[in-house]
């Protein structure tokens, strides 16, 4: 196990290479804020700065490296950007779902890319719309976790078991009709950013946290990561200051980490540094 001075280091350097690589353009921070404002009102505001972010990423998102192009990139960037520009403009939106769609459609794209492959009708539009009509319906139970923190509050297993289920159960029948709890767990988790991880697949790989093979992530080893990753954490008291210093939970730090060992693209990473071998 990493000891406290090397675990401030990897939280550090895996926060600023994230910061480097994708925090230009990442819609992260956007669906935090958006959503914390969705709970304390009736709905969101889109600020200019927001739209230059929104912006931002619309430039340097790349579909060519999840092997999107030609006319079925041309089909889902036109989808995008017309979401983008029928629902995040300046002023203000009453739907959540269009707070989490830049965030939820780039962070979770090979799915995305299956619903446009295998639904030749499928529409952003839609899928965002009817995921804010649901969650506006779950708001009050969405809303009891806000305040929770992970390594201050029980976990509450049945709870967390029952809304884990039925937000997969709703991602499910939105899409085409497996189980979505990457979806699930990134929506989890900007609801309520300190008490809900953040998991993907490769990452659940790498913790041997997936079910046999065939099987995807299921509440109960969610439910078995939160255990595993507050039991880990509360070995290091420096937890506030590094949450402070990067103005992040340590969910979203530690996610980072993971990711930048388990998931990212190293081409596209070299590409991205301007290094050409000719």
């Amino acid at each position: 196990m990493l000891d406290k001075i090397e675990f401030e280091r990897w939280i550090r350097a895996s926060h600023a290479m994230f910061e480097i690589f994708e925090g230009r353009f990442d819609a992260y921070p956007l669906a935090v804020k958006w959503m914390e404002e969705w709970f304390n009102s009736r709905g969101f505001a889109v600020q200019v700065e927001d739209e230059k972010r929104i912006s931002s990423l619309l430039t340097n998102f790349d579909y060519g490296v999840y092997g999107v192009t030609g006319q079925l990139g041309e089909t889902i960037d036109k989808q995008f950007r017309s979401l983008v520009e029928n629902h995040l403009k300046k002023g203000k939106s009453e739907n959540a779902g269009f707070a989490v769609s830049p965030y939820l459609f780039t962070w979770n794209f090979k799915r995305f890319k299956e619903y446009f492959t295998r639904k030749r009708d499928f529409s952003l539009e839609l899928y965002f719309g009817r995921l804010g009509a649901f969650l506006g319906a779950k708001k009050e139970k969405l809303q009891s976790f806000c305040e929770k923190k992970l390594l201050r509050d029980q976990i509450e297993k049945a709870q967390v078991a029952t809304l884990f289920e039925t937000l997969n159960g709703e991602l499910k029948v939105l899409g085409i009709n497996n189980n979505e709890p990457v979806g699930t767990a990134k929506l989890l988790h900007v609801c309520s950013p300190f008490y809900f991880p953040l998991i993907d697949n490769e990452i659940a790989k790498a913790l041997t946290l997936l079910p046999p093979k065939g099987e995807s992530l299921t509440s109960k080893s969610y439910l078995k990561w939160m255990e595993s990753l507050k039991t880990w954490l509360q070995n290091y008291e420096m937890i506030e200051n590094l949450e402070k210093e990067a103005q992040s939970s340590i969910l979203k730090l530690v996610d980072e980490g993971l990711y930048v060992m388990s998931s990212i693209q190293l081409r596209y990473r070299v590409m991205r540094l301007g290094l050409r071998v000719d």
